[in-house]
């Protein structure tokens, strides 16, 4: 049997009831292993087998139900243990000290995604009238034609950023905090990939505030996800990164043997 370990929680945390199904073959319940301060959400299962998306969209689940009692710092997707004494001496012991405080500081925080993309054909409709380039005839030189494509793709780039300013200025009074998700300001970024840190008060209000977006600008593909742990916002447990991951991983969770990471062998359910 394996025990997959969801997020960590304190030790009075509530455990989700119904309890919700976990990963695996057969998917054992959700249940809460408390050692000292801290709990770690787990199930057991014979088989973790190969972790695909329907398994991600599982273990988000898991976390937004663990996140209605209190706060909740997501684990590696995929982490697994040999038993639930191993995940008290391996991951809640080393933790013991640390954890509670950044739990507590996290107290009525949620974090929310915001995906803002534009399809290019629409860009163009809009950034061209008017524009130097109207019944421009592309030339037969092909460096003529580069820097023509260079020059419309600064125009549709700068029309991103603009969106991108407006749109942060309408969202961020209701935030605490904010930060990018992805790379922005090259020719095949999105409008806008953001997470916001909020009280969890606050959500009513951004949620109007989105879908007031989603009216004034129909010709955005807006994906919107949340409320969400805010891993985004809080310091990585274990410190520094571990070689092999990466600074820019999935920007839901960090680096680090616990934290979040698209690194391909957390996709292979191997034990940490």
């Amino acid at each position: 049997m394996s025990v997959i370990i969801y997020g960590i929680t304190r030790s009075g945390h509530p455990a989700p009831m119904p309890p919700p199904p976990g990963i695996g073959h057969p998917p054992g319940q959700v249940h809460l292993v408390r050692f000292g301060p801290l709990a770690a959400a787990v199930s057991v299962t014979a088989d973790v087998g190969i972790l695909g998306e329907s398994e991600a969209v599982r273990h988000l689940d898991i976390l937004q139900r663990l996140l209605a009692g209190g706060p909740v710092l997501p684990l590696r997707f995929g982490t697994v243990a040999p038993d639930e004494a191993a995940v008290c001496r391996e991951v809640l012991a080393p933790l013991a000290d640390e954890m509670p405080d950044r739990l507590d500081a996290l107290e009525g925080l949620v974090e929310l995604h915001l995906d803002v993309e534009e399809d290019e054909r629409s860009a163009l409709t809009e950034v061209l009238p008017g524009s130097p380039f109207v019944g421009v005839t592309p030339s037969a030189d092909l460096d003529a034609r580069i820097r023509l494509g260079q020059q419309v793709a600064d125009l549709v780039i700068a029309r991103r950023q603009r969106q991108a300013d407006a749109i942060l200025d309408l969202l961020r009074p209701l935030a605490l905090s904010d930060r990018p998700r992805r790379p922005h300001g090259g020719a095949d970024d999105p409008v806008l990939s953001w997470a916001f840190l909020l009280r969890d008060a606050a959500v009513d209000a951004f949620d109007a505030a989105v879908a007031d977006l989603r009216r004034a600008c129909p010709y955005f593909t807006i994906e919107y996800v949340g409320p969400l742990p805010a891993i985004d916002f809080a310091e990585d447990p274990t410190g520094p990164p571990e070689a092999g991951d990466t600074a820019d991983a999935d920007a839901f969770g960090g680096t680090g043997r616990w934290g979040w990471s698209s690194d391909s062998d957390i996709w292979e359910g191997n034990d940490q």
